[in-house]
Formats: structure tokens, sequence, C-alpha cells
């Protein structure tokens, strides 16, 4: 089991490491796509922050910081108002052309931080890194759909 679990903390770092890779903002970005560019670095730092706490078992540092981004889930949708598309915005037409899908998405990150939330509460390290790659695959899922 503890082999399953370092093997599983590996995997998890790799995946973070993926998806903080595709993370990225651009200089020359002003008003609500630079605000927004600014919350997902936030994001991103969060989710190192999460992947460092699993690396010291520190669930009260994963909780905290899924906490906040469970907040960001919240208050994504009005970061992207319709025209908030051009350069050096990342952000794909498809998220207007399908907001109904934008917002499944948006939810499922919404849901994937509060199960990573309830998950670090029961201070099982398995069932919390499983959270977190969940989390993690939101993420990616978005990004491939809904960012250039």
């Amino acid at each position: 089991l503890h082999l399953s679990i370092r093997r599983q903390r590996q995997m998890c770092i790799r995946d973070s490491i993926l998806f903080i890779n595709a993370l990225h903002a651009d200089d020359g970005a002003k008003g609500i796509v630079k605000e927004r560019m600014d919350k997902f670095k936030t994001s991103k730092t969060l989710m190192q922050k999460i992947n460092k706490g699993l690396q010291n078992q520190d669930f009260n540092a994963i909780e905290k910081s899924a906490d906040q981004l469970l907040i960001w889930s919240k208050e994504m949708i009005k970061y992207f108002p319709e025209g908030s598309d051009g350069m050096p915005s990342e952000a794909s037409i498809n998220i207007w052309k399908d907001p109904d899908g934008f917002k499944t998405a948006i939810n499922n990150f919404q849901n994937a931080s509060l199960n990573l939330i309830t998950k670090s509460q029961t201070k099982d390290m398995e069932q919390t890194v499983n959270a977190f790659r969940d989390l993690a695959g939101t993420c990616k899922g978005c990004h491939k759909k809904y960012r250039n």
C-alpha cells in the first residue's frame, strides 16, 4: 500500500506539472483579459501548493488551497464576457458558441474542488490524491475544448 501511495503521488505530480505548464499569461493583456489571466496564474499557484501539500501530507494546506479554487470556480464565469477572446487572450470562441458546455465545465471544476476539500478533510491520502487528479482533469478537459 505504501508503494501504491508513492506511485499515486508520482502520477499526481506528473499530471499537475502537465497542468501547470499549460497555464501561462501573456504580457500586454489589459482589462478583463489581464484580470482573468491573473486569476489563472493564482489558480496555477494554488495547484502547486496542493501538489506540495500532497508530497508533505499537509491536508490543511490542501484544503485551504482547494477552498480558494472553489471560490474562483464560483466567480470564473464573470471573467469571460463576450468579446474578450481577442489577443493576447487564449480563450476559445467555443466559450461563447457553447455557453452551456462552458458552464458545465466550470461546474465540473467547482464540484471537483469541493470534492478535494471533502477528501482532504478525511486525511486519506489515496482519496485525496484521486480527488486532486480529478480536479486537474477538469482543468485539462476545459482547456482542451475552450482554450486556444
